[in-house]
């Protein structure tokens, strides 16, 4: 009975999904279980939410109810949480808000139990005329912190923390600007798993937290997301940890006034995922000898085996680039953001009673695989988007004047015929538009242009962006 329920409902989604044309948007929905497709569909069609901002708003959220609680094997000791640094992109008024909070709402429910818990606990204690250790309040939201206060909050709170931000430029700027970049060697470091350390100005004793687990999730308007790249942020390091999301369509959602319960069917897709959530935020820690121990999921041999084999493509595709300069260290991260998807597919899974929490199956890391696909994407259409205010004039001009692909001699032929200047001049310019984000070396001395129009579309010379065998 459950597999014929499981059948209709699969069927279900899939002609709602052609009727929403949820194919046209590239994400991947139907990686998801068919109950949270479900969920997904009916905020879209309900609560006029973008897919690729929900469905990546809810990855966020069951991340951060995870917590430290589960962890993935990722290749022999090399093991990881679920942690994801997020940011929706969109112009202003594309509804980047309402799914982030909609999808944060049951965990900020549980924040506020926590608080009446505290508010409790406090009273009792002042009324036993404070003896005894003082209550301390635990959550997992933090909005407006200090680099201090947010591990002073983990600290309370081990099993995560999440920076949940609206305008989220602000927080990296006045990070940079007001705590000499502490914050972000924080986050640098809480997402490689090193432990992090903080010593109170009151109090001798320090704070140190072994294994961080630290979610960001925020938005920010196409016209800022320059700023990640022109402010030190791809220096550090700190960009290549970061997912983003930016939808192909600019289109916003038109209100529609539905006669079929829509009210209802929202209020419904709400409860649905209140109940998913509350699931894993049900799972607990091991329980070790002296501490909680986090579980830690291996992949199956069959998941590990093609998890092994679609990055062992990457690799050989990268040990074929010459020039060390073209090698993309955010693709290094790959491997890490694959598993922490892979294990939050497989604990979704779980809370929907599809599958279980014993190791990671070939699903799940399909699954991710796309998902990560997707957010590349995103990347890659960010970059080539605000391209066009990183890069001056003349090298964009070359550009125009050369076939989609080309080699190092017609640019130089181009150039001196077309602009009158040297070779000198056309390789600096090759070289700008390269780091701009407009071309790319397919190999030595041979180059692909990468092509973005303002409706959304994309595409590098009409092929996928890597050779057919470099890609999962």
């Amino acid at each position: 009975m459950a597999d014929m329920t499981n059948t209709r409902l699969e069927l279900c989604n899939m002609i709602r999904m052609e009727a929403e044309h949820v194919s046209d948007t590239g994400f991947p929905l139907d990686v998801f279980p068919q109950a949270v497709q479900s969920v997904i569909l009916d905020m879209d069609r309900y609560e006029n939410y973008k897919t690729e901002f929900i469905a990546t708003a809810m990855l966020s959220a069951v991340s951060a109810a995870l917590g430290g609680t589960y962890r993935i094997r990722i290749k022999g000791e090399w093991q990881s949480n679920a942690a994801l640094y997020i940011i929706l992109v969109g112009r202003p008024g594309l509804g980047k808000t309402p799914p982030l909070e909609a999808a944060y709402r049951p965990i900020r429910k549980h924040d506020y139990a926590l608080f009446k818990a505290y508010e409790s606990e406090l009273e009792v204690w002042k009324a036993a005329g404070e003896n005894g250790k003082k209550p301390v309040l635990r959550r997992t939201v933090v909005s407006d912190f200090t680099p201090e206060s947010l591990l002073l909050t983990h600290n309370n709170n081990p099993r995560s923390v999440v920076i949940l931000v609206d305008e989220i430029m602000g927080m990296f700027n006045s990070a940079n600007r007001y705590t000499n970049g502490q914050l972000i060697e924080q986050l640098l470091t809480a997402w490689s798993g090193g432990a992090l350390d903080v010593t109170r100005v009151s109090n001798t004793i320090p704070v140190h937290i072994e294994q961080p687990c630290i979610n960001i999730i925020g938005t920010t308007q196409t016209k800022r997301v320059h700023e990640l790249l022109t402010k030190g942020f791809e220096e550090n390091g700190l960009l290549d940890r970061i997912l983003f999301v930016l939808p192909k369509s600019r289109e916003v959602p038109k209100w529609t006034d539905w006669d079929d319960g829509g009210e209802d069917r929202a209020s419904m897709a709400a409860a649905r995922w209140e109940q998913i959530l509350g699931k894993v935020l049900a799972l607990d820690y091991d329980t070790g000898e002296e501490e909680r121990m986090p579980h830690v999921l291996s992949m199956d041999r069959e998941a590990r085996e093609y998890f092994f084999s679609w990055w062992n493509r990457k690799v050989e595709c990268i040990n074929r680039i010459e020039d060390d300069a073209q090698v993309e260290s955010r693709e290094m991260k790959h491997p890490a953001q694959v598993a922490r998807l892979a294990l939050l597919m497989q604990v979704l899974r779980y809370a929907i009673d599809e599958s279980h929490l014993q190791s990671v199956d070939t699903a799940s890391v399909k699954a991710a695989i796309r998902l990560n696909g997707y957010f590349e994407d995103s990347y890659r259409r960010i970059r080539s988007f605000v391209a066009e205010d990183m890069c001056e004039e003349p090298p964009k001009v070359l550009l125009s004047l050369l076939p989609d692909t080309f080699d190092t001699k017609t640019a130089i032929a181009t150039g001196r015929e077309q602009q009158n200047v040297s070779e000198r001049t056309v390789m600096n310019y090759l070289r700008e538009l390269c780091r701009s984000g407009l071309l790319r070396k397919s190999k030595a001395g041979h180059y692909e242009k990468i092509i973005y129009d303002k409706s959304g579309k994309f595409n590098m010379t009409d092929n996928e962006p890597s050779p057919p065998d470099c890609n999962g």
